[in-house]
């Protein structure tokens, strides 16, 4: 990548992104009947989805139900014809209403910008990866939530600060992700991050973001241990493959008495010598 006249992050010009972009997601399920969904009559799109069905945590409002059985729909009537016949599964085709892709552009290093014409490279490693988030709105979507929440950096840098689990922002940004464009529009606040999400939903149905994660160390987590406690445990697991190889559970032979375990009914009581023997305390300070 290499900055453009605007002053914004570019892409080589060998390298043309808008070929990768996927213009829609298909999946595929095997289920049992009834699906449990209703939808919409013109375009199959699924407008509610009920408790008990089979389809519950995979398709959501939105999605459009294509295909059955290899068999294009697109009507409802169609989809209904198709669920009479005489089968107990079915391989169901659901056209994804909203999906996050990502695309990782390059490693580098980290570049600062120090003055208009002067900039710092430093020693830290970064990746940079291209995001596109498509998200179509509905009539049955009363609103949208991305779950993505945004800070400043000690650099005045737009970061995320947090995303919310299981969301579309949790597909593939996760917490320090700097973010540097949005629709390929550098970005530097909030308020325009909020506007350049809003506008490029409502007139094409997705946005796009570039970002800039720095490589995290993924051996910060894990603690050294001394020689002398790393050898003790590969003794044990040693002994444990061991104990573990041409062992067979044996069946109990048919002789064998079965051993019943009784509770003894006395019972046997022993005292607190404190109790006994008020000598036996000890002064404790600030007791009540």
């Amino acid at each position: 990548m290499k900055k453009n006249e605007s002053g914004s992050l570019a892409l080589d010009k060998d390298f043309n992104i808008d070929k990768l972009l996927p213009k829609e997601l298909i999946d595929h399920f095997m289920i049992r009947k009834p699906i449990g969904v209703r939808v919409h009559k013109q375009d199959c799109r699924i407008t509610h989805v009920l408790p008990e069905s089979h389809l519950i945590g995979k398709a959501f409002l939105g999605d459009c139900i294509t295909a059955i059985d290899e068999k294009v729909i697109h009507t409802s009537d169609e989809l209904h014809q198709k669920l009479k016949e005489k089968t107990e599964n079915i391989h169901l085709q659901l056209k994804r209403n909203m999906f996050s892709w990502c695309f990782h552009i390059r490693t580098t290093v980290e570049k600062i910008q120090i003055d208009r014409d002067l900039e710092r490279i430093t020693p830290n490693p970064v990746n940079h990866y291209f995001v596109l988030i498509k998200v179509r709105p509905t009539p049955e979507m009363q609103f949208i939530d991305l779950g993505l929440f945004v800070k400043y950096n000690n650099r005045d840098r737009l970061e995320v600060d947090y995303v919310t689990p299981n969301s579309l922002a949790s597909i593939h940004l996760k917490s320090g992700d700097v973010i540097r464009e949005c629709n390929s529009q550098a970005i530097c606040s909030k308020s325009m991050l909020r506007y350049c999400i809003a506008s490029s939903i409502a007139s094409s149905g997705h946005f796009t973001l570039l970002i800039e994660a720095p490589i995290r160390d993924i051996l910060r987590d894990h603690i050294d241990l001394a020689d002398d406690v790393v050898a003790i445990a590969d003794k044990a697991v040693e002994e444990f493959r061991k104990l573990g190889k041409g062992y067979l559970p044996q069946q109990p032979k048919k002789g064998d008495k079965k051993k019943n375990i009784k509770l003894k009914e006395g019972r046997t009581e022993h005292q607190i010598v404190s109790d006994i023997d008020p000598a036996k305390l000890r002064a404790c300070k600030n007791a009540s």
